[in-house]
């Protein structure tokens, strides 16, 4: 196979967008140990926070190469998807609450990364990273077992700017591939819809997973709301990006990543007390009833985004991860303790004096 470090070739066989991301960083380290030469895009060389972590990974030095690419420049992306095989699109806005300006960047970046590679004749396949959030919200409430032909309806009830730009962004994904016209690459595309990525860190950069068990672990938030998740652990996830790779029985499909039963946050508290409890964590167990969270949806953007969430709790099938991918999905419980010791030892959360460090995740 091209890119597997045992040939002899001149060309880089995988591309990773935002590889300085959490999520990516582990599809890096997964491609390298499994033999293939990557190229990594971050918005700045000049960034030791988002560069140093890449750097240091085993076979980084002999099989990775970094170059400078922004989603908002399509300009940069011709020569960042040059002579690759494979492109695996991670990056994404990631904010829970946007900005105003997720959809744009979510829509534009991932058409700038494909009419790249549409022009790039080397490309063979493009692995992208969707989301739970395009197929899951802004429906009616059902009993009905979500699979990958639902999708989210943007224009419906009490869905949020994040998740109507994971919608879109795919839904142009498909339409684009669809639309390519001849005499371009006609590369094949595999989706890949992920629920709430956790478990242990590669870098010290902080997105929203890591943020909110953060917030647990350090007991920073005052109760705990009924918000209902399907979970993936990272690896896990990287773990799918290259089986998708490699399979072409996933070209031209969406797939649902995820642990085959949603959570809640009352579980996740569950789950870390029950481990850092006795070692002198605080951990918070009260549930925040619905009346208080309606009040601080006025005056905080974050709670009012989360609302129309509190309590839904939706059927999801991983069926086709399992059928496709032969992927055994991590347990939740383990990938929370493992991420819980991984921040506590990064720093991102204090070691208590009760601490009892693992010597290994």
């Amino acid at each position: 196979m091209y890119g597997k470090i045992h040939e002899i070739v001149a060309i880089f066989g995988v591309l990773v967008t935002g590889a300085s991301g959490y999520a990516a960083t582990h599809c890096v380290q997964q491609l390298l140990a499994s033999g293939y030469l990557v190229r990594g895009t971050v918005r700045s060389l000049k960034n030791p926070e988002k560069v140093q972590p890449l750097r240091v990974l085993k076979f980084a030095q002999e099989r990775l190469e970094l170059v400078e690419a922004d989603l908002e420049k399509a300009d940069s992306w011709p020569k960042a998807v040059d002579s690759c095989d494979y492109v695996f699109h991670v990056a994404s806005p990631i904010q829970l609450v946007s900005d105003g300006n997720a959809i744009k960047v979510a829509v534009d970046g991932t058409l700038n990364v494909l009419e790249a590679c549409a022009k790039c004749h080397t490309v063979k396949k493009v692995v992208l990273t969707s989301s739970m959030a395009a197929i899951k919200y802004g429906r009616e409430t059902t009993d009905k077992v979500l699979t990958e032909d639902d999708w989210s309806n943007v224009n419906g009830k009490g869905i949020n700017e994040y998740q109507k730009s994971k919608t879109l962004a795919e839904k142009a994904a498909w339409d684009f591939v669809k639309s390519i016209p001849e005499g371009d690459n006609q590369f094949k595309l595999t989706c890949l819809n992920p629920g709430f990525i956790v478990g242990p860190l590669l870098t010290d950069v902080q997105g929203a997973s890591v943020t909110l068990i953060k917030r647990v672990l350090n007991h920073e938030i005052p109760g705990l709301p009924m918000l209902y998740f399907s979970m993936i652990d990272v690896r896990d996830f990287a773990k799918a990006n290259i089986l998708a790779m490699e399979n072409p029985k996933t070209d031209g499909e969406r797939i649902i990543l995820g642990y085959n039963e949603d959570h809640n946050l009352r579980d996740v508290a569950d789950f870390l007390d029950k481990e850092f409890g006795p070692q002198g964590y605080n951990i918070p167990k009260r549930k925040l009833p619905y009346f208080l969270l309606w009040i601080a949806s006025f005056f905080n953007a974050t709670v009012k985004d989360a609302l129309p969430m509190i309590g839904v709790k939706e059927k999801i099938s991983n069926a086709k991860a399992r059928d496709l991918l032969q992927i055994e999905f991590t347990h939740p419980e383990k990938s929370l303790v493992d991420m819980g010791y991984s921040l506590i030892e990064k720093g991102i959360v204090p070691k208590k004096g009760g601490y009892k460090p693992r010597t290994h995740l």
